[in-house]
């Protein structure tokens, strides 16, 4: 916040601007930008390309969108795993520690070849549609993407076509210009420009007057928003340019000592950015890999990710060719730069985000009377957690609503929630509020295959004492089907989860499974297909268990996963078979014994679950295909040791940020 203030501060000195209306103009971007710090993340890999089974080792750079420095308020970063269909496979939560956030993602055996995607956010950042944050990786072979293609329906926002403006870069600025203008009988028009919401330029514009803005008076590099307003502050068109880059970036320079090798046979290297201004430090993760897999044409870097690819309404991930060429251009004719809204807040309507900021794990739900679902006030709810010998409790409101809130405990801890009333009494029912995570429903970057791979390349470097190199051998084998007492429907059902799913899939309940069905939504503990609305009011999708309806108000967190052996969803005409009482779609579930009694079911007062913990991170094991992976070094400058070997056969890369939000890259051969 610091550096925006000053970046402010510097254009109101070296812009020229209508004083009165520039300042309530200043005034108004930078109330929405405090009411609503928006961020980026982007993910750097140990590799572009894995198998089925392997590990994906990851560093997110949380940073603030506007300025680009590590300085973010969210304590938290999810990363999910999707697939070709979009569909999460695998989700984790990262801490943030002094490395930043590092975790890993283990890829399910077993999974189709093709391109994946590491989609990564925080909850502060689903306020915000249309910006998607994506890393794509391949499965099972070697890939690269290819730039998008877009159309003028991508929400433009224009409201006079027969406007125009015209952007030329020279060598000393930007000229803007009119054209088009014959029809219109308005010849009074102001030109806004930004630079991720920093404003750069307010004035008038008209055919016969042009606006030229020097390279000095523009301090910011990426994507510039040129609008045009009528004197009612109302957008009449807008164009997009990228410009400037190399005012975002931090050179920096590998210097290789071959005249310091020493005795173990390792060589020296000197990691420096010349331009570090006084103060500024690097956070950067490294990276060596081997130099004739992955091809780095036609992949995406941090450079394309920050000042691109986030900062472009609709936008996929691009490869980082298209900041190098004239491609941007292309691309960003029929987009739109929308993240503050910018329309709005130049009329002073600042909003900030319906989702806050999270800053700590927090358990929610609700206690309710088991006749009459009426809330219970002044309830006694009870939180303990064995694995971590924790103990809390609290009372609930007059909504019957309560909650704990810094529950900060790794993935895989199990918690134990029970309720009563303020008497002590039990005949209670207990709701567990559900986590919400939006499905990315954005259209996936392009690519193309480059070669096939299906060799497994996580062997480690060098071969134990008296180890004897075997030749490749592969191994092919049937994925069994195990047998489920609901066969005879899952043929016919919309989407099916079993055995083998759901132990790839790792999920800690039923709702966490269900979630990952498209159309099939989960709201305090029941599900809907469809959003399930009919002509009587909103209704759940039916209950099976092992071929028996269950009570509409059956929760199915009563069930432990441990006992599922198979899920089946109807949610279109399959759903015939299962009578009337599917006409909402039926979530079926069949249990490992089939011997479901409603009986055996735990008191209606009592959940036993487990939440999305943060992850530990784990060490690194360097393989053949990445021998060295860092994924947090902080400085001004580093001093690493590479084995000589690695000469003319790996790659070294480096990616990240500065503390005044500059953007670190660099790839080169190890040696040269």
């Amino acid at each position: 916040m610091r550096k925006l203030l000053f970046v402010i501060l510097l254009i109101c000195f070296h812009t020229s601007l209508y004083a009165q209306t520039n300042n309530v103009l200043l005034s108004r971007v930078l109330r929405q930008v405090q009411l609503y710090p928006q961020e980026k993340t982007y993910v750097f890999t140990d590799a572009e390309s894995y198998q089925a089974g392997q590990r994906i080792h990851l560093r997110v750079f949380l940073v603030n969108a506007v300025v680009h420095q590590v300085d973010s308020i969210s304590r938290y970063v999810y990363v999910e795993l999707l697939n070709p269909e979009r569909l999460v496979v695998k989700r984790v939560r990262l801490l943030r520690s002094d490395q930043g956030f590092v975790g890993h993602i283990d890829i399910p055996e077993g999974v189709v070849k093709g391109r994946y995607v590491l989609r990564s956010y925080t909850k502060n950042m689903l306020n915000l549609s249309r910006y998607e944050s994506l890393k794509s990786i391949f499965i099972g072979g070697h890939g690269r993407l290819t730039p998008s293609k877009y159309s003028s329906s991508l929400n433009r926002e224009e409201a006079n076509n027969s406007i125009n403006l015209l952007i030329n870069v020279l060598k000393k600025g930007i000229k803007v210009s009119i054209d088009n203008l014959s029809d219109s009988s308005e010849d009074d028009y102001r030109l806004f420009v930004h630079c991720r919401s920093i404003p750069l330029y307010f004035g008038k514009i008209s055919k016969e007057k042009d606006v030229i803005l020097s390279y000095d008076s523009l301090s910011q590099g990426g994507i510039y928003s040129f609008q045009l307003l009528d004197t009612k502050l109302n957008k009449v068109a807008e164009r997009l340019k990228f410009v400037y880059p190399e005012k975002e970036l931090c050179p920096i320079s590998v210097r290789w000592t071959d005249g310091e090798k020493l005795n173990n046979n390792q060589i020296p290297c000197v990691i420096k950015a010349d331009s570090l201004r006084e103060g500024e430090t690097m956070d950067v993760s490294v990276r060596v890999e081997y130099a004739g897999v992955d091809n780095t044409v036609g992949q995406s870097d941090i450079i394309s990710h920050l000042l691109f690819d986030m900062d472009k309404a609709d936008c996929p991930e691009e490869p980082s060719s298209v900041c190098l060429e004239s491609e941007p251009d292309t691309l960003l004719d029929s987009c739109s730069w929308s993240r503050y809204r910018m329309s709005d807040v130049i009329k002073g309507e600042c909003k900030k985000g319906l989702i806050g900021v999270e800053k700590s794990a927090v358990i929610r739900g609700r206690v309710e009377t088991l006749i009459g679902h009426k809330p219970i006030k002044d309830g006694v709810v009870n939180l303990i957690s064995p694995d971590k010998s924790f103990y809390a409790v609290t009372k609930t409101d007059a909504q019957g609503r309560f909650s704990f809130e810094g529950i900060d405990f790794p993935e895989g801890t199990q918690y134990v929630l029970n309720a009563f009333t303020k008497a002590g009494k039990s005949w209670v029912k207990l709701l567990l509020d559900e986590d919400e995570y939006l499905s990315y429903k954005g259209q996936l970057p392009p690519f193309v295959w480059t070669s096939n791979d299906t060799t497994r390349v996580d062997a480690t470097l060098e071969l134990p004492k008296g180890g004897i190199q075997m030749e490749e051998v592969n191994v092919f084998s049937h994925q069994p089907t195990y047998s489920s007492r609901s066969d005879a429907y899952s043929r016919t059902a919309d989407f099916s989860f079993g055995l083998r799913d759901i132990e790839s899939i790792g999920a800690t309940c039923l709702h966490e499974l269900l979630r990952r069905v498209p159309s099939v939504t989960v709201e305090f503990g029941k599900c809907y297909v469809r959003g399930g609305f009919t002509v009587g009011g909103r209704r759940p999708a039916a209950i099976a268990i092992d071929g028996i309806f269950v009570n509409e108000d059956y929760d199915l967190d009563n069930i432990q996963m441990a006992d599922v052996e198979r899920v089946d969803v109807f949610k279109g005409g399959s759903t015939v078979i299962w009578g009337a009482i599917g006409g909402m779609g039926v979530i079926s579930v069949t249990t490992k014994k089939g011997d479901f009694k409603a009986a055996s079911v735990p008191l209606t007062n009592t959940k036993t679950f487990t939440t999305l913990g943060y992850q530990i991170p784990q060490a690194y094991t360097p393989n053949a295909h990445t021998p060295m992976w860092l994924p947090s070094l902080r400085g001004a400058s580093f001093r690493l040791l590479f084995p000589a070997e690695y000469r003319s056969t790996y790659r070294l890369i480096i990616e990240g940020v500065t503390s005044e939000g500059r953007i670190v890259h660099y790839t080169g051969e190890i040696g040269r």
